[in-house]
């Protein structure tokens, strides 16, 4: 892209410049000497026979034309053009701006013959014009007195009056040759527009339209300018001229700006530029607006003051949004810089602060040739761009999809591993249900195998003892299957999430005493003394599961208590939780007993009198706990007893 873009613009910038070479050659006064002097008719009535007189003469010599661009002005000027040395051959007077309302060429072959005046200029119809009417060409025969001309001109647009003397055998070349490098511009701005059209139908990015939109403004812009218009188009409405020019330029801003925002995606990369080239832009329409009802003239301040202000705004905001990270703009910065030189350089010559010169008459067309070809290649860059954003796009979105399966993947992995976690715990914790159920349950059932027996045994040989040993017996059995079968549904129901839980404000004194009560016939046969004192009233907390760790805990308690031994009961308030004590007198436990108490790995231990412990009450009673928002803890000692703390939300 990058020698594609050299060889391009080198082999257009040596055309462009050696055809101005040209150009300027033949146009350089040199080759015919001569001089030219000025007068400024202020009262309008000077006569080309009063121009004769010597006090005007005199003002002629004090005013030597150093620059033919006077500006804005509406008053009569004139010419006088002095010939060094007599011609030897025709020449032709020629006068490059195609605005100038009216013009008069004065010539005199001798001093007893008439003036001869040809007239010419954007008032007269220009088919009149034996040179194409986009310039003014007078034809000056050598026989001239004193070798004097006399051009007068009168304008209600830019004073800018380029004059040119050169043989008239050479002219009809020099005039080609101004005409093929208007030709090779017209034609370069028309098939950058229909190419890049092309590319807006295919490829739908409103960049391309917009850029066709000004290159067509400013290929309009440049057509009036230089008198097509009024030729080939309006030829008997010459005031249109000094409008449509301006409303032509002022859409090609409107277009050009908005062609910046887009081109440099300024609503990702620069949102306070974009909200500024939107004001320019309604600026530039109201401009093209106010040109239809006023002329160039009187909206000369305006104008003015927004191309100064908007051009180079452009190249600002382009490099701004180059140094942001968007590097493509380097290559509109690029393309607007000569186009931007060959606008500013027509304004300060349409205004008179320049002169006349070949790169102020062709400056626009010569920065636009250069500003199409190298927008052309901006936005060839861009698709270039936006391909490779779409490669990295459709990358990265790989890269994501790779990336997120891996992590399905590893997430996956990791739930499988879960689950056989899981499914290895709930096949431990069947084995370990179905271990309960074949050893634990089978004992009470086999201490109630043959009670028939021996009970018509122990009736018939009438041992009463014996009977009331039996009785003892038998309720401990039920006692003990009774308390087992609760736990194993308690525990199943947990397992399964089949507890009900309903929270409610409990009376602690009340379901201490329904507790206390259910086991003070086991408390009395091993003759212990069961206490409670209660600092707290209530709790809030579920009632069932509530009620199924005091009993577990008291069962405990009583199960591995010394006969004779004491229990006491006690809760209290503690950090905004009620505390719950259980402590006995029992057997205590070692500290590798106590690490695994609530991890459902501790096998049942016998009681005082030979209880037997199932493993499953402590882990209903952490499960409960914790459903119900609190905790459990135990201290214990070894022969000396255990202390059970359970904490729950306080009511």
């Amino acid at each position: 892209m990058n020698y594609r873009l050299f060889f391009s613009l080198t082999a257009l910038f040596a055309f462009m410049t050696s055809a101005v070479h040209v150009y300027a050659q033949v146009n350089d006064p040199s080759r015919l000497e001569y001089s030219i002097h000025y007068l400024i008719d202020s009262a309008d009535n000077l006569s080309i026979n009063e121009v004769q007189q010597a006090e005007v003469q005199e003002a002629f010599d004090t005013n030597l034309l150093l620059s033919s661009n006077f500006g804005f002005d509406h008053r009569p000027y004139w010419f006088r053009i002095k010939l060094n040395h007599p011609p030897i051959e025709p020449l032709m007077l020629e006068i490059n701006q195609p605005a100038l309302d009216y013009i008069s060429v004065f010539t005199k072959k001798s001093s007893d013959a008439g003036w001869n005046e040809q007239k010419a200029g954007h008032a007269y119809s220009p088919k009149t014009n034996d040179y194409g009417g986009v310039v003014y060409a007078f034809p000056i025969d050598e026989s001239l007195e004193d070798q004097t001309i006399y051009v007068r001109v009168e304008t209600l647009v830019s004073m800018a009056v380029p004059i040119a003397i050169l043989p008239q055998k050479g002219y009809e070349a020099y005039h080609m040759l101004k005409i093929l490098l208007l030709g090779v511009f017209f034609g370069l701005m028309f098939i950058m527009a229909a190419y890049n059209f092309l590319l807006y139908i295919f490829l739908r990015d409103t960049s391309y339209l917009l850029y066709v939109c000004a290159t067509v403004m400013g290929l309009a812009t440049s057509f009036v300018l230089n008198g097509f218009g009024y030729y080939l188009i309006w030829p008997n409405n010459p005031a249109l001229d000094q409008h449509i020019y301006l409303t032509f330029g002022s859409l090609s801003m409107v277009f050009s700006s908005r062609f910046a925002a887009n081109f440099l995606n300024l609503k990702k990369f620069d949102p306070k530029m974009n909200n500024y080239l939107w004001g320019i832009c309604f600026a530039s329409l109201i401009l093209a607006i106010l040109s239809l009802f006023y002329t160039a003239a009187e909206l000369l301040l305006f104008g003015q003051l927004l191309i100064l202000i908007a051009f180079p705004s452009y190249i600002y905001i382009g490099l701004r949004t180059y140094f942001k990270g968007y590097t493509t703009a380097i290559y509109y910065v690029t393309a607007w810089i000569p186009y931007m030189l060959g606008i500013i350089l027509m304004t300060f010559r349409g205004a008179g602060l320049i002169g006349e010169h070949w790169v102020t008459a062709y400056g626009i067309e010569l920065g636009g040739a250069l500003e199409v070809v190298l927008l052309s290649f901006a936005l060839a860059a861009r698709i270039k761009g936006m391909r490779k954003a779409l490669v990295e796009k459709e990358l990265e979105k790989e890269q994501f999809k790779t990336r997120l399966l891996n992590e399905q993947r590893m997430v996956l992995e990791k739930k499988v591993e879960e689950r056989t976690k899981e499914l290895s715990e709930a096949n431990a914790t069947k084995d370990k249900f179905f271990s309960i159920i074949a050893h634990d349950l089978r004992s009470p059932m086999i201490a109630l195998q043959g009670v028939g027996q021996k009970l018509e045994y122990f009736i018939k040989r009438d041992k009463q003892e014996k009977l009331l040993e039996m009785g003892g017996k038998i309720d401990q059995s039920v006692d003990q299957l009774n308390h087992l079968l609760n736990n194993l549904l308690n525990w199943a129901a947990s397992q399964t999430g089949g507890v009900p839980h309903n929270p409610s404000k409990l009376d602690l004194e009340v379901l201490m005493e329904e507790n206390i009560e259910l086991y003070r016939s086991l408390a009395e046969s091993k003759g212990i003394e069961v206490g409670c004192e209660l600092a707290v009233k209530f709790v809030y907390a579920d009632l069932n599961t509530t009620s199924t760790i005091i009993r577990n805990l008291m069962s405990n308690a009583l199960k591995f208590t010394r006969d004779g031994g004491k229990i006491r009961i006690s809760a209290q308030e503690k950090n905004g939780m009620v505390e719950i004590q259980i402590e006995d007198q029992g057997v205590g436990m070692d500290e590798h007993t106590l690490e695994q108490l609530f991890k459902g790995n501790v096998t049942g231990q016998l009681g005082e009198r030979g209880e037997k412990g199932f493993g499953l009450g402590l882990k209903l009673c952490k499960e409960f706990t914790e459903m119900n928002g609190g905790q459990i803890s135990v201290m214990s000692k070894l022969n000396i007893g255990s202390t059970f703390t359970v904490t729950l939300p306080f009511a």
